[in-house]
């Protein structure tokens, strides 16, 4: 897709067209019309409690709960909101429609597992308007490259696996900057930011002499997700740079004594 096409994607979203508004009915700046929508928008997230946006959908997808060999009318179904279109998107469309469409795949599959549920290829066919055949190319692709895409088949095949903020993590520990780890898995830069700044709470805690369960007591995440962090942890060893920095230098959230922190929640 060609530079200008994109721009005028990037200038039809309806975050656009509501800033506009602001900016011609209260006579405001655009900067200031923009801060206006950010400042509205973080109010109806914290009071009205929005759980679906836009771009997104209700999808009835297997619980990932469903033991191998049931058939689909047989299996528990449960709503996943799944995000179609995201900014993001408009990058990987630079690149062609079958990196869109690959980038849209693996963001789906991991939403809707992380909700408990489990998309089948037939699912992502019919998600991504694509024939089986494409689904499974792009499936395959994207396996090729270490790019976790935890479909129903894959998952009930070879078991949990390593999540996709454990991929993060791992790339982050092999020595890839943020800008590269967005290119190989297909997350924004805040995203990956965020799992590397939760997975360095885990191991600084850790290191401290907290165990798993007070690990989640002061962090509020889940023990099957801080046993992933540790034992990436463990397998990077103490030589790891990555490692040799977080242990070296404490952040002021987790920089004092252990005790302190047992039944806080740390941010």
């Amino acid at each position: 897709m060609d530079e200008k096409a994109i721009e005028r994607l990037q200038n039809k979203t309806p975050e656009e067209a509501i800033i506009e508004r602001i900016a011609e009915d209260f006579n405001l700046a655009p900067f200031l019309a923009r801060m206006q929508f950010n400042q509205m928008q973080r109010y109806f997230e914290t009071y009205l409690g929005l759980k679906r946006d836009v771009g997104q959908l209700t999808y009835l997808a297997v619980s990932g709960k469903t033991p191998p060999g049931r058939s689909i009318p047989e299996s528990e179904r449960i709503p996943v909101v799944l995000t179609l279109h995201h900014p993001d998107d408009l990058e990987a469309a630079r690149e062609g429609v079958g990196a869109l469409r690959r980038q849209k795949l693996q963001r789906i599959t991991q939403e809707a597992r992380e909700q408990g549920a489990l998309l089948t290829q037939e699912d992502l066919s019919c998600l991504l308007c694509s024939s089986l055949s494409t689904i499974r190319r792009d499936i395959a692709l994207l396996r090729a490259q270490d790019v976790l895409t935890p479909t129903r088949g894959q998952i009930k095949d070879i078991g949990r696996g390593v999540s996709h903020k454990g991929w993060i993590v791992r790339d982050r520990l092999a020595g890839y900057t943020f800008t590269q780890i967005k290119q190989r898995r297909k997350h924004s830069i805040s995203s990956i930011k965020r799992y590397c700044q939760d997975f360095e709470r885990v191991v600084r805690l850790y290191h401290q002499g907290l165990d798993a369960p007070s690990i989640r007591s002061a962090t509020g995440l889940s023990e099957a997700l801080i046993g992933e962090y540790l034992t990436l942890f463990s397998e990077a060893g103490s030589e790891n740079q990555r490692i040799q920095q977080i242990v070296s230098t404490p952040h002021p959230a987790t920089e004092q004594p252990a005790e302190i922190k047992k039944g806080g929640l740390l941010r």
